[in-house]
């Protein structure tokens, strides 16, 4: 789900400063000019909503308006709960006479924000295609918890001293104490916000969003963490849906065991096609080793407390998730060999746990206290037994995997979890795409399948190749058989895409 570490990695990859900041989606505290475009009819504005409040964008740039919208920190007691501020970013269509109607986006995460990406030419033109800046007003929104918008404030929600893998029962006490004092941070850094970030509570931001805009449908592209975003909103706001894209789809109906089995058997997937890109790959400089054995000498070295990064010894989990992380884009496959080789040949994890989410800890930070509002939340109890099943399933990485770090790291967590998992529970009139790689390691093909099979009115488009989402990198034949389908409702003539050449991985 965490497209953004994945995006981020690309960035330092293959070049730009400016594409590496962009990937790394910092929130700006910015917004727009109040610029052109006449608005669409009014739509009647939820309780609580107020209209936009326009500022100049920050960097200018004359083809934006930037503001925000002010939206109860409780929905339910929109009144008594005080507000909170989120920012949004809007892109307007390039052909006016031709324009379908409004796009919002979540890139995932979560924790992203949007508005950055809508707000500056140059990042909307990499991640929406020439067709979608033309028909559409393309929307980009700071959730709530989000820099730019009112955040969430935590303390480091990382110890290295405290095992994310327990072994035995005191372990995972041990573990689900110290997020529960992580939760409690957040509460006391925050205020009551901290205790309302679920994707309910967003989905009726983008909602306030979109009255305040004065548009009565919205078209929705959500990848990763954002299709659980897509159905928050579709259930939610049926009526108001246009189309839906769904790229990297998270099966919401699942409990968190099968998450972190599925998560488990995804990641050994991926590892194994990256040592096989490795291998056929001259200038991969783990080319001609055997991988899974270069990861068991690192793991040993780590235990031994031989691996240093940052002036301080790095534990074996640790490097276990930052190759899991690497593992989420083959763009970055250069940087995942190399540190594993300066792990193993100099104990230097440095460049190895650059690739880690861990690393951007106030992103991290946001990324837990806001997704363990929407996970159902495993007993400590249960861990143990859970782990060593998730070992079993990946047996290189011992059962690392996205879905295992989140559901470790909700664990404890105090109160009940907002989500009940189940299908998506939305009228025949939603018909939204999906789109699925055949190696996601965040989010594996089988959850598409099952969702797709949840909704009849669904279409998916499964593409060869690797890497976490389609968009905005690693599949263009997915990509275009969105556009066609947002700009038209036309569902594509074929369900199937190659893998993309242009993606490749396992260089320097």
């Amino acid at each position: 789900m965490t497209i953004a570490s994945a995006l981020r990695v690309r960035g330092r990859r293959i070049s730009l400063a400016a594409l590496a900041a962009l990937l790394c989606l910092p929130a700006l505290p910015a917004a727009a000019d109040p610029s052109p475009a006449a608005p669409a009819p009014a739509a009647p504005s939820p309780p609580g909503a107020r209209a936009v409040s326009w500022v100049p964008c920050d960097p200018p740039d004359e083809g934006a308006r930037c503001g925000s919208v002010a939206v109860p920190v409780n929905w339910d007691h929109p009144s008594a709960s005080g507000s909170a501020q989120v920012r949004i970013a809007v892109r307007p269509a390039r052909d006016r006479a031709r324009r379908v109607g409004v796009l919002m986006f979540n890139p995932g995460g979560p924790g992203a924000g949007a508005a950055d990406i809508a707000a500056r030419e140059d990042w909307a033109e990499f991640w929406f295609p020439s067709e979608l800046l033309d028909r559409f007003d393309v929307v980009g929104v700071d959730p709530r918890g989000v820099p730019g918008s009112t955040p969430v404030v935590c303390a480091d929600p990382v110890d290295p001293e405290v095992s994310r893998f327990p072994r035995t029962p005191a372990e995972a006490r041990r573990l689900s104490e110290a997020n529960s004092a992580f939760a409690a941070s957040c509460l006391k850094g925050t205020g009551p916000l901290a205790a309302h970030l679920d994707t309910d509570i967003v989905a009726r931001d983008l909602d306030a969003v979109r009255a305040a805009l004065g548009e009565p449908t919205i078209s929705f592209l959500g990848v990763s963490y954002g299709t659980m975003l897509a159905q928050a909103y579709a259930e939610r706001y049926p009526s108001r849906v246009r189309a839906l894209v769904l790229d990297g789809v998270v099966d919401r109906s699942l409990p968190p065991a099968r998450l972190v089995l599925d998560g488990a058997a995804a990641v050994q997937d991926g590892l194994a096609r990256f040592a096989a890109r490795c291998a056929a790959t001259e200038a991969c400089v783990l080319r001609g080793k055997d991988v899974t054995a270069e990861l068991r000498r690192m793991d040993a070295r780590a235990e031994r407390g031989e691996v240093r990064a940052g002036g301080r010894a790095v534990t074996a989990e640790e490097l276990r998730l930052a190759v899991n992380d690497g593992l989420n884009t083959p763009l970055a496959d250069g940087m995942l060999a190399a540190g594993i080789r300066d792990a193993v040949d100099r104990g230097d994890g440095t460049a190895l746990t650059s690739l880690s989410r861990y690393q951007a800890w106030s992103e991290y930070a946001r990324y837990r206290a806001i997704i363990c509002q929407d996970v159902p939340r495993a007993r400590a109890t249960a861990l143990v037994g859970l782990a060593d099943a998730a070992g079993r399933r990946g047996p290189v990485l011992r059962g690392a995997s996205e879905m295992w770090d989140i559901v470790s790291g909700c664990a404890g967590w105090p109160g009940p979890s907002r989500w009940t998992p189940h299908a998506w529970r939305v009228p025949a009139t939603v018909t939204p795409l999906l789109l699925s790689g055949a190696h996601d390691v965040a989010t594996p093909r089988r959850w598409a399948e099952s969702v797709h099979r949840g909704l009849p009115g669904s279409t998916l488009v499964r593409w060869d190749g690797d890497g976490h989402a389609a968009w905005p990198a690693h599949n263009r034949c997915a990509m275009r058989a969105a556009v066609t389908y947002l700009t038209d409702l036309t569902p594509p003539a074929s369900t199937t895409c190659p893998a993309d050449q242009a993606v490749t991985g396992a260089g320097s």
